[in-house]
């Protein structure tokens, strides 16, 4: 939010966190300058005039390259007993009569607690911040060595962190200063107050930067050293985490995209403000920060009424779009938790003290309208109203039925046999048979199951088996299994355009979960889980709209309309997965979706995709009309895709930051190294990864492909191969890191002179170039003669995690029903097959079904190649 005209934009979330009283302004040099004293440079050059015997071609070139603290430690061996002196100047320069002490009142003001008292930040030596405080009302002063500790309820005062000058200069007080690099040294390292005293402010406190460019060594490294500890600062409010800190940057008229970049990459967020060039220099040049500041302060001054005086002032102006600083100083306002802003505007006794009804599209644009309570936000606020908290926080029971939707009324005998059948809920036979009947039962049956703990027919279930009870129980469930209208996809008029239709149509492609027994639950080796012994499926509400919605995804004449659906499909989208979590097949780290839809953007790979795979195709479809013909509702919607949890939606914004271009690649970097690279290499996103891989990063800035480069390097999370040897792990790590930098080479990226030379050594050991057919960048690739058959009875989950075996681990863990998946292996990666018969014959396997289908699988892919399986093999 601008405070003022033409000033920085405040982000609302450090308003709100000095609202909280969290926020703690740490000033340099900078603050002081309009006050008539030098900046570190400065200083150190007028020491070194007072002291010419000390001059030194190595003093002159570490002033020249900014190493100040080090020039002065030169200067202060140069004086040798006389050391003292050094000090002393420093004082008699930093004690002269300040020429104004404005900026220093405004930052004060801005600094003040509710209490009256003040908590501030200096690395100056000067005395200047108490000088500006006596004109406002006593306060506490600490210096260094003896440093608070920084927390809210044991710190309000004044601190200089690298000490302060005493009124009376003694020699005492003057060594105290952290002036030289051996104090710094000492203050950062050895005895490290300093370094202590600031790990714990930014783990307290929201820090912000004034006056103060963050270039002396120490403090830098130790900020760098903080943020990568954190894989940068964490956002959240948990207070055992790192507060990422701010800072006021000025730039002039060509340089604010640089200056912007160098302190994003000290891990701070800039606050930006402009400073004509001509004037830098100048006293007053920066006014548009103090006075900032000083509105800042006014504002704050008024507590909770400043927001209400600022709604009710911005509101009943008249709404004018191009009035955005009205705007954003209304919205501030009026994101008050407490509502009392908005309350305000409804408590007045005439129309014309409010805001028109102009406003009403604002305030539903940006989300006034949308704010509601979480299930767990409203059992807090129960909380509070209640006397009994603990009482008032159980579960209470709520009901699990409807009416019945029209289904008749079962006579006594059925009514009492659903009773008698609730004794048996743990066991397969009675979900099959209420699977095979119809798949949703009876909602009296339904009643029944969900009574309160204590009927009489209640058993003891597993876990798997409540939930797939509760599953079919539910009405969720019941409604999505309603019969559609078969005559829908029979439609020959269909028009998007029209909300009815568009309404329409949502229903009928809405994913249901359809459930049935598993065909393989009897083979040797199945999985032995309760859902183990179900099949789960996503399937369209009206089975017959797939063709209809494939029709749609290859005829932009059909397509009229479907933009304007992307929120709609995504949520869609969104609503399957949490389907699939419920019975373990989605999850925030795995959905399966890179197996059962090989790619978000159209391949041949996606031939055999449908239901709901066909779904994320009209998602797809429906955003690249959105980036057609509205691009910055595009980005919206790839921004919300960015921040759900599936896997799936994470692979669909990387499709979406490909084709959005540069307005999408710091997200697209952000996902790519958040978590320790967790999406960089996680199987699902496997393809999108490559594809972004491969066709968007030469694109970007030097410095994202660095970070990017140096995330590959580092290679998958060890912990996640848990069972390979070091052995197994190292050569499985510098193949995967090859195979990624060749995909960056593939896509014309200039690699760093460093990585270049890595990825040289490591081709040397791993030959490798990526195939003109894309294979490598899917979790399973199927070849030119894809037999349907050899999917079939083989669960998703196993193939991907198969593939990433070892040789070895394949024999070691082998089992007669891998043997669809060695064969299905061999199509896709022929070495890996041919690597694990020669393990199998090393070790004597005699399983018949191995050698088979290992040998077959080879044939099959040689003839799917037509080369001998030792190039298809080099191919990989």
């Amino acid at each position: 939010m601008q405070l003022i005209p033409e000033g920085p934009n405040i982000p609302e979330a450090l308003l709100n966190a000095h609202a909280d009283g969290t926020v703690v302004f740490f000033c340099g040099a900078g603050v002081s300058l309009d006050a008539g004293y030098p900046l570190f440079g400065g200083l150190v050059e007028k020491l070194e005039k007072r002291n010419p015997i000390t001059s030194t071609p190595e003093l002159q070139e570490a002033i020249d390259r900014g190493d100040y603290d080090f020039a002065l430690s030169i200067i202060q061996r140069k004086l040798g007993k006389n050391a003292i002196k050094l000090r002393h100047d420093t004082a008699d320069i930093l004690s002269r009569r300040p020429t104004m002490l404005k900026n220093h009142t405004s930052i004060l003001r801005l600094s003040r607690l509710r209490d009256g008292t003040c908590r501030l930040i200096t690395t100056n030596f000067d005395r200047l911040f108490v000088k500006a405080a006596k004109k406002l009302a006593p306060i506490n002063v600490d210096s260094a060595p003896k440093l608070p500790v920084p927390k809210a309820d044991r710190w309000d005062s004044i601190l200089h962190l690298h000490g302060l000058l005493p009124a009376k200069p003694n020699d005492r007080e003057l060594g105290n200063l952290v002036l030289t690099s051996a104090d710094f040294g000492e203050a950062y390292v050895t005895d490290s107050y300093c370094s202590r005293f600031v790990v714990e402010l930014l783990r307290n406190f929201t820090v912000v930067f004034i006056g103060y460019s963050l270039n002396d060594r120490i403090m830098r490294y130790l900020l760098d050293a903080i943020s990568y500890s954190e894989k940068f600062f964490d956002e959240t409010e948990n207070s055992g985490h790192f507060k990422k800190p701010y800072a006021f940057v000025e730039h002039n008229e060509n340089d604010k995209e640089k200056v912007v970049r160098r302190w994003d990459l000290k891990e701070v967020t800039p606050i930006p403000y402009f400073v004509e060039e001509a004037f830098r220099r100048n006293r007053g040049s920066h006014h548009r920060l103090y006075d900032t500041l000083d509105a800042w302060a006014d504002l704050a001054s008024g507590g909770q009424n400043a927001r209400v005086t600022l709604a009710l002032n911005e509101a009943t102006k008249p709404f004018l779009s191009e009035d955005t600083f009205g705007q954003e100083r209304l919205l501030w306002a009026l994101r008050d938790e407490n509502g009392k802003a908005a309350q305000a505007l409804a408590k007045v006794e005439t129309r014309d003290q409010t805001a028109s009804i102009d406003w009403l599209p604002f305030f539903a644009k940006h989300g006034l309208l949308d704010q509601v309570y979480s299930p767990s936000e409203l059992q807090d606020l129960s909380a509070q109203r209640e006397r009994d908290a603990e009482k008032a926080l159980e579960p209470r029971y709520l009901g699990s039925v409807t009416n019945g939707n029209g289904i008749s009324r079962l006579k006594p005998v059925s009514a009492n046999l659903l009773r008698w059948m609730q004794w048996h809920l743990d066991t397969v036979d009675l979900a099959d048979w209420v699977l095979e009947n119809g798949a949703v039962p009876h909602p009296e049956f339904s009643w029944e199951y969900g009574r309160p703990q204590g009927a009489p027919t209640r058993i003891s279930l597993s876990g798997e088996q409540k939930r797939l009870w509760d599953i079919l129980t539910s009405d969720a469930y019941a409604r999505s299994q309603l019969p559609a209208s078969h005559w829908f996809d029979l439609r020959e008029n269909l028009d998007l355009r029209n909300r009815f239709d568009a309404f329409e149509f949502l229903t009928h492609v809405a994913p249901k979960l359809a459930i049935k027994p598993s065909i393989f639950r009897k083979s040797e080796g199945h999985s032995e889980t309760y859902f183990g012994q179900f099949e789960f499926e996503l399937k369209l509400r009206n089975h017959e709209m797939d063709y209809q919605v494939g029709q749609i995804i290859n005829t932009p004449a059909l397509q009229e309309g479907l933009e304007k659906l992307c929120e709609e499909l995504s949520q869609l989208v969104k609503s399957g997965l949490d389907w699939l979590s419920l019975i373990d097949k989605a999850s925030d780290e795995q959905d399966l979706s890179g197996y059962s839809i090989p790619s978000i953007s159209p391949h041949t790979q996606n031939e055999f995709v449908h239901d709901f795979g066909q779904l994320v195709f009209l998602l797809r479809t429906a955003f690249d009309r959105r980036l057609a013909s509205d691009a910055e509702g595009a980005n919206e919607i790839a921004e919300f895709w960015a921040q759900q949890s599936y896997p799936l939606f994470k692979r669909l914004f990387l499709y979406a930051a490909n084709r959005c271009g540069s307005a999408q690649d710091r997200k697209a970097l952000k996902l790519l190294l958040a978590d320790g690279a967790q999406w960089l290499w996680a199987l699902d996103t496997t393809r999108e990864v490559n594809v972004y891989l491969r066709e968007r990063v030469r694109h970007w800035k030097i410095s994202q492909v660095s970070r990017l480069c140096r995330a590959i390097l580092k290679g998958p999370a060890r912990e996640r191969y848990r069972d390979m040897s070091n052995r197994d792990w190292r050569e499985f790590r510098d193949r995967i890191i090859t195979k990624y930098l060749s995909k960056l080479e593939q896509g014309g990226v200039t690699l760093p002179q460093t990585v270049a030379s890595r990825f040289s050594a490591l081709k040397e050991r791993f030959p490798y170039s990526p195939p003109e057919d894309q294979s490598d960048e899917f979790v399973i690739y199927s070849g030119p003669a894809r037999d349907v058959e050899w999917d079939e009875g083989i669960e998703p989950a196993a193939l991907p995690e198969f593939a990433q075996m070892t040789a070895g681990e394949r024999v070691d863990k082998w089992s007669p029903d891998q043997s669809r998946m060695l064969q299905r292996l061999a199509i896709s990666n022929p070495r890996a097959v041919l690597e694990t018969l020669e393990e199998g014959l090393e070790k004597k396997l005699e399983d018949e079904d191995f050698w088979s289908e290992g040998i077959s699988g080879l044939a099959r892919a040689i003839e799917n190649a037509g080369t001998p399986a030792t190039e298809a093999a080099s191919d990989d």
